[in-house]
């Protein structure tokens, strides 16, 4: 059985893998917390918004060479890569969004004594959480209004999907409802939604779009998640179409 090397991808899905001398460290994250002392009593109580902090991940591992110049020749590779913003690092089929670089460290042959340097890089994920290297895909046919309907979402980690409304009815009112999610529910007005027409709802960016081009600014609600792990069940209200919700799972 191969180990899967440690790779940067950058925005381009331009790949560079790291040798297997290479090992990956990430802090156990966590959430947000704040306490506040409460007056004139004991006891305090939370005033932290529950979301994740930021991640650091720390990418370590030796570059074996005789010489500095021979350890230089090797490590110039990696700088082509690091010096980018935005990448991914994919570890064990996952992969974490990296905002910047923090900090690199070097320790050269002639200062380590032996026959290679040492190499340890650490990063900024804003984003803390890791997602599956590819996307899963849910797609549910809706004949009659309102319909409910569950959909099983892997990972563990809430996520955000791009949802796609291919109209088979004229649709410019409708709305999309997760029940599992504290009924949170997202709703569109748009008189340009006729039979035949496509309406890409990106969660995670925040955007509505018909037919590629045409903006839609008339929505309301809030854009919905997937909570990883279990069953969600959604309800829809409006005219005939097609959804379908592709999303990548998700872990801490």
């Amino acid at each position: 059985m191969s180990i899967e090397k440690i790779k940067l991808i950058d925005s381009l899905d331009q790949e560079f893998e790291l040798p297997k001398t290479f090992e990956l460290r990430s802090d156990p994250g966590g959430r947000r917390t704040q306490a506040l002392e409460t007056a004139f009593i004991h006891g305090a109580k939370d005033v932290s918004d529950g979301c994740f902090r930021p991640k650091i991940i720390e990418i370590s591992g030796k570059i074996y060479a005789t010489t500095d110049a021979l350890f230089s020749a090797a490590w110039d590779p990696f700088q082509t890569h690091l010096i980018k913003e935005n990448f991914r690092i994919q570890d064990k089929g996952r992969q974490i969004y990296i905002k910047r670089i923090l900090e690199i460290t070097k320790e050269y042959p002639s200062t380590a004594y032996a026959n290679y340097g040492e190499i340890s890089i650490a990063m900024l994920a804003e984003d803390p959480f890791w997602y599956a290297a590819s996307a899963s895909q849910k797609v549910k046919a809706i004949t009659s209004s309102p319909t409910e309907f569950p959909h099983t979402i892997g990972g563990v980690m809430e996520t955000f999907p791009i949802i796609t409304i291919e109209n088979n009815a004229d649709n410019t009112l409708f709305t999309l409802q997760n029940i599992t999610d504290n009924n949170r529910v997202f709703q569109i007005q748009d008189s340009g939604a006729s039979n035949g027409t496509v309406i890409v709802i990106n969660c995670k960016e925040g955007t509505v779009v018909r037919d590629t081009t045409n903006i839609i600014a008339v929505f309301s609600g809030l854009f919905l998640r997937l909570l990883g792990g279990r069953v969600n069940n959604f309800k829809y209200t409006g005219a005939d179409c097609d959804i379908t919700m592709d999303y990548y799972e998700a872990w801490i």
